[in-house]
């Protein structure tokens, strides 16, 4: 839900400054506080440092805060992601301009303005959803605006972007701003190339002086063969050595992804009073994906793996063998739309000001696959063998049709949202606030049906002992849907579970550019994972223990002096499970939660040369877990990026060069442990990538 934002005036300069640092906060801020004096933990990615980094998908920006990691993200498909160590519900975790997207899909950036990441709890916003927090893309507003960007990188990506924006009428009325962009991918993965077209349309209409519409419309498609991780040897031990330019089992046969997505939202907001806004908004985000790959999955048809004793079948063999399998599910159909009604407003009782906020959500989620895909068996490969060419008619004469697509879920929520913030003297704010929820989810695939009503509450208190500086401490809880289990342990959906948060921290502001913080949380949640349950060895996926999340997070944004810009970010956590059941997983750090992660970045303008700006970067992750006993795990790695940019006649000027290399020292490392499903993957990062780009404005 946005705050009340008051339309762009039509300025003739479209730049606006941008210092890495921005005072709006859209998600988890039903009445409109600054960043500054919220009682949670966030980060914003701001337009600047999107364009410095050269960030194209999700992946490319979660490295500018240490508590967010990639869960599953491989190239050339959409990423899972995890924030605090919890996995970020594609389902109800993405949010553009406060309202929630269908997550599957690379959403383009080249009409946002911010990314904004709420870490923790977020129930009052999202309702039931998952527990690490939300991520939240709030796009351009109409300006008077024409820019070109052109961009490419050492393995001859080809990139172009236009960014058009002016206004309409006798008193500029009505703005509109149209962001296109095509790009052809060369990926440092073998034959994971691409291509995507995208375009977006916004509108901020004034209706009168009291009244205002705003529209937003993006359109992408995108077609990139997606690229498998890879599974432990066995179980028990990481491949190696292998490479980042390998793709698993590739076979000149198989089909890319082709993704078709679009979004689109509509609010108004209206001033009833000077202190008193009302707005409706409404939704609808629309992803199709033709899911096609080659996938290497485990080693079913391997001896080491099925005779008795051997190998769990769910992962590579131990010599390095798996298996691959033409998969093809075409038409999966992901609907996210919600509409809601809020009002806001101030009154006063005495020396006490009271904020407030209330008003209704309605939410719908839909999702459409095959009723049954295609999964043939195609052969082996090996990890440390060159990769064979099959022929896809050796599997079947006439390859298979997926079946008819069918609803595999539908996800009602209703919900009444309501929030006071009370200002006490003494300067200590009191914030309540809940979200009473109607939820019913129907899981045709899983055969479950979840229907209850529940009140999610959020509590928080905020001390300002100086106007620079905020102290506060936060209580939440929230109900999450409850996961699928892998195939080969049922299938089936487990009920759905409670989160619950407690969180202190402090926020100061040195300087009026400047944004300093730090949160100390501690989160619970049950433990899922695949039971040992005979003395065969066969798993049960279940919930049974807890993991508990401790953490400290240390984060600067924006203008550290007057020659450099910074964003940096530490986060030490500590996931625990405990209470298991079984006593090889009790007291272990949870698998893909590095327990320090930090990261850098840096904008410094040298003095010598006007308009040149050095831009150096760093991030660290210890190791992760790539078990749940701990027994095994991928290296910890530091990894160094280097860029510059160059605007001849200094910051005014129309033109600006840009270059930004990653992995400067070619690190070889892996990027996540994730699971998906319940099965673990691992995947490696990219290698050294060079950039290069100019951005000219009219």
């Amino acid at each position: 839900m946005l705050p009340w934002e008051p339309l762009y005036s039509g300025s003739n300069s479209s730049e606006l400054e941008d210092d890495y640092l921005s005072d709006a906060l859209s998600i988890g801020n039903l009445d409109g506080a600054p960043i500054q004096e919220t009682p949670f933990s966030a980060t914003v990615v701001s337009r600047d440092l999107l364009t410095d980094q050269f960030s194209r998908v999700l992946s490319d920006l979660v490295k500018n805060d240490a508590s967010i990691g990639e869960d599953y993200a491989p190239v050339g498909y959409y990423g899972d992601f995890e924030i605090r160590g919890f996995p970020v519900d594609l389902a109800t975790g993405l949010e553009i301009n406060g309202m929630t997207i269908a997550g599957e899909q690379d959403v383009p950036l080249e009409n946002k303005q911010r990314v904004e990441f709420l870490k923790g709890i977020a129930g009052l916003e999202s309702g039931v959803a998952s527990a690490g927090g939300l991520i939240n893309y709030v796009t351009k507003r109409p300006a008077v605006v024409k820019a070109v960007d052109l961009a490419t990188d050492h393995r001859g990506t080809a990139y172009g972007a236009v960014d058009l924006g002016g206004f309409l009428g006798s008193k500029k009325q009505l703005g509109l701003r149209m962001n296109l962009a095509g790009e052809k991918i060369q990926s440092y993965v073998n034959d994971a190339n691409g291509w995507r077209a995208t375009g977006a349309v916004s509108s901020d209409w004034m209706l009168s002086p009291k009244a205002i519409l705003k529209d937003d419309f993006e359109y992408q498609h995108k077609v990139e063969r997606s690229v498998v991780g890879y599974q432990l040897l066995g179980g028990r031990t990481v491949p190696d050595p292998v490479y980042p330019s390998t793709m698993l089992g590739e076979q000149a046969w198989s089909k890319p992804n082709t993704f078709d997505t679009f979004n689109t939202g509509t609010r108004l907001d209206y001033a009833l009073h000077p202190d008193w806004h009302i707005f409706a908004s409404a939704s609808y985000s629309h992803s199709l994906i033709d899911d096609n790959v080659v996938y290497a999955y485990g080693c079913y048809y391997q001896d080491a793996c099925t005779l008795p004793g051997g190998s769990p079948p769910w992962f590579f063999a131990p010599d390095g063998t798996y298996d691959i399998y033409d998969y093809r599910n075409p038409g999966e159909l992901r609907i996210n739309s919600q509409a809601e009604l809020m009002a806001t407003g101030h009154t006063k009782t005495g020396v006490i000001r009271h904020d407030l906020a209330a008003g209704g959500v309605a939410f719908r989620r839909s999702v459409q696959q095959p009723s049954s895909a295609v999964y043939d068996y195609v052969g082996s490969e090996n990890v440390y063998q060159p990769i064979q060419p099959f022929s896809i008619e050796s599997v079947s004469g006439v390859p298979d049709k997926a079946g008819p697509r069918v609803l595999y879920e539908d996800n009602h929520q209703s919900a009444a949202v309501i929030q006071e913030r009370i200002h006490l003297p003494g300067r200590i704010q009191l914030l309540a606030g809940g979200r009473f929820d109607s939820v019913r989810d129907h899981n045709y695939a899983g055969g479950t049906t979840t229907d209850k009503t529940i009140w999610l509450p959020q509590y928080a208190v905020t001390l300002n002992p100086a106007d620079n500086l905020t102290l506060y401490g936060n209580y939440s809880v929230l109900l999450s849907l409850g996961p699928q289990a892998p195939f080969w342990a049922g299938g089936f959906y487990l009920p759905p579970f409670y989160t619950r948060q407690v969180e202190v921290g402090a926020k100061f502001q040195p300087g009026q550019r400047i944004l300093v913080t730090a949160a100390l949380f501690r989160m619970r949640a049950p433990f899922f994972y695949p039971k040992v349950v005979d003395n065969v060895g066969n798993p049960n996926f279940v919930s049974e223990g807890r993991e508990t999340h401790d953490g400290l997070e240390l984060n600067a944004q924006g203008k550290a002096t007057s020659w450099m810009r910074l964003t940096a970010s530490t986060a030490a956590i500590r996931a625990l499970s405990d209470k298991t059941g079984t006593p090889a997983f009790d007291n272990k750090q949870v698998i893909n939660v590095p327990h320090l992660r930090t990261t850098f970045f840096a904008d410094i303008a040298l003095p010598s040369v006007r308009g040149l700006h050095l831009m150096p970067g760093w991030g660290y992750s210890g190791r992760k877990e790539a078990t749940r006993d701990d027994a095994v795990s991928v290296p910890r790695y530091n990894l160094f990026n280097l860029g510059a940019r160059y605007s001849p006649g200094g910051e005014q000027g129309h033109v600006s060069f840009r270059i930004y290399a990653d992995n400067v020292l070619n690190k070889h490392y892996w990027k996540d442990t994730g699971a998906n499903y319940g099965d673990t993957f691992l995947h490696l990062g990219a290698p050294t990538t060079v950039r290069l780009s100019v951005h000219y404005t009219f």
